[in-house]
């Protein structure tokens, strides 16, 4: 190997369907030791399959139809040659973007680590589970002989994260592919686990190819960045080059979608009574009883709280994991019973209501889920799910809802075919599209979005939060917008609450808080949440 050998260098990688579709047009690219390269594109663009040639895994029906990826001075995958399954694990990893997906739910944590020493590393299985642990607390897990032996649906997102870490470093990679790493976690739990991921690179000389969507991340952490749109490489170059002077449209595009402008103020607000008021609302969970006979713990989420929700107004909700903002909504949508407070919707007490009246209500109310791949059925066309409400509810004649379904999917920006493919068919952030439409199909009054746009592009997400807006305007609909994206906020929101550790600690207009925060731990929330120029400015003084 000479000197200037890349560690990874794919040469002109082309990706078909079996029947000839072009889905990746053939693209080059280069990622060398001690370097984070990012690949930065839209939802469909090609990143993910991609990177998914490079482990050998592409989906059934999906080959590589062209190129060669070679791995330092060795070929391991080419049309005519099989794939070199033996460096999958070993010598390239992988960190896959949903967690709960790719962990198998029915192995404790410790167990899984384990099992890829056992198999990359050849020793016994004491001494891998010893190496696990070890593992586990070099990512950062706070009692990690505990946590290994729970499953991963008892860790919280950034934990899970952070023992997917750990799995695809067990074997020190040379190469790790990070896929959307931090999609779905908070500000301050993003910055913690790519500061890992950037210390670990360091440490373990790694290369590290790194896709997302986030070009505050890009412009934070990789050293260079390839822009790919619709299967093709658009441009490359170094960081700061690349996004303080891009040369492609396409480029441009995607930056100014990464700076939206803040929310004008002024927004029409209703005069009249809120549409949801919160009366010192609690809610607490027993832990795990450590003797039997012995009344469990209880630990509270939230602490009591009260709060409006204006009748037209998008009301952002922000805070870490673990602040409460989630069971707040599902509290708010009758899906988990508090201990004490109120809830009114309307002026009417649903604490008190009667079950046939919470039922009405549900119709009026409706949530869009944080994981879409969880909140869609992977047995039922997404045509099929969008209609289902409209069938129950009998908001179509039989001969209109099909119309209706089309219309709806081209609301969110999917097209009038795509409604008779299974969920599983789409990229992450198409899912998320999939579960706003169906939460739209019934036209509610009140819309709970539990970090609804985390999962999508930057393009995209700009269009649901004009969508959003929309329909703000156009139906009077009230939205609970949950979300750890401060730029999502700052765009659509007319007024901001900060939950922390289960209490509000500031609210106010998006303006007051978000520009000028009052309380320690917002400012805490968007120091860790630094735009392009920030960024940029922060790994020039680091």
């Amino acid at each position: 190997m000479t000197p200037s050998t890349p560690l990874l260098d794919i040469r002109s990688l082309a990706i078909h369907t079996d029947s000839g579709i072009p889905l990746v047009n053939p693209v080059s690219f280069q990622v060398n030791r001690r370097e984070i390269v990012a690949l930065v594109g839209e939802s469909g663009s090609g990143k993910t399959l991609s990177s998914l040639a490079l482990m050998g895994l592409l989906p059934p029906g999906v080959l590589m139809s062209g190129g060669e990826i070679w791995l330092e001075d060795k070929r391991i995958a080419s049309p005519d040659v099989p794939y070199d399954a033996p460096v999958r694990g070993k010598e390239l990893a992988m960190i896959f973007q949903e967690p709960m997906t790719s962990m198998n739910p029915v192995l404790k944590v410790g167990e899984q680590i384990a099992e890829v020493l056992v198999r990359h590393q050849q020793i016994g299985w004491k001494q891998a589970h010893r190496d696990a642990v070890a593992l586990l607390d070099r990512v950062g897990i706070v009692n990690p002989e505990q946590r290994a032996k729970q499953y991963i649906h008892q860790l919280s997102g950034g934990m899970r994260q952070r023992v997917m870490i750990a799995s695809a470093i067990s074997s020190k990679p040379r190469l790790l592919i990070a896929d959307e790493p931090t999609t779905a976690l908070d500000v301050t739990i993003q910055a913690q686990i790519l500061a890992l991921l950037q210390e670990l690179q360091q440490e373990m000389e790694m290369g590290i190819l790194l896709i997302t969507h986030d070009l505050s991340i890009v412009a934070r952490y990789a050293d260079r960045a390839y822009v790919m749109h619709q299967g093709n490489l658009v441009e490359q170059g170094p960081v700061g080059q690349l996004l303080t002077a891009p040369q492609e449209p396409y480029t441009r595009k995607l930056i100014a979608a990464s700076q939206p402008q803040a929310r004008p103020a002024g927004a029409q607000i209703s005069d009249e009574a809120p549409l949801i008021r919160l009366q010192a609302l609690t809610k607490s969970y027993a832990q795990t009883r450590s003797l039997p006979f012995v009344a469990a713990k209880r630990q509270t989420v939230l602490f009591p709280t009260t709060l409006d929700i204006r009748r037209g107004e998008i009301l952002g909700l922000i805070g870490e994991s673990g602040s409460g903002k989630t069971t707040l909504g599902r509290a708010i949508m009758g899906l988990i019973d508090t201990d004490s407070g109120d809830i009114e919707f309307d002026g009417v007490s649903l604490t008190l209501a009667s079950q046939a009246i919470r039922q009405k209500m549900r119709r009026r109310a409706q949530i869009i889920f944080q994981d879409p791949y969880a909140s869609l059925n992977p047995k039922m066309t997404i045509g099929e799910q969008i209609a289902e409400p409209l069938r129950v509810y009998k908001l179509r004649p039989a001969g209109q809802i099909q119309a209706r379904v089309e219309e709806l999917l081209k609301l969110v920006g999917l097209e009038a075919h795509h409604a008779s493919r299974l969920p599983g068919a789409f990229s992450g952030g198409q899912r998320q599209r999939v579960a706003i439409a169906r939460a739209l199909a019934l036209e509610p009054e009140l819309l709970v979005a539990d970090e609804a746009v985390s999962a999508l592009d930057l393009s995209v997400r700009g269009q649901i939060l004009a969508l959003l807006d929309r329909l703000r305007e156009q139906l009077g609909l009230t939205v609970l917008f949950i979300s750890h994206d401060l730029a999502a906020v700052k765009q659509v929101c007319d007024r901001v609450v900060v939950l922390y550790h289960g209490k509000v600690v500031e609210s106010g207009t998006t303006s007051e808080v978000l520009v000028a925060p009052q309380h320690p731990y917002t400012r805490q929330l968007l120091a860790a949440a630094p735009d392009i120029v920030q960024a940029l400015q922060l790994r020039k003084a680091s």
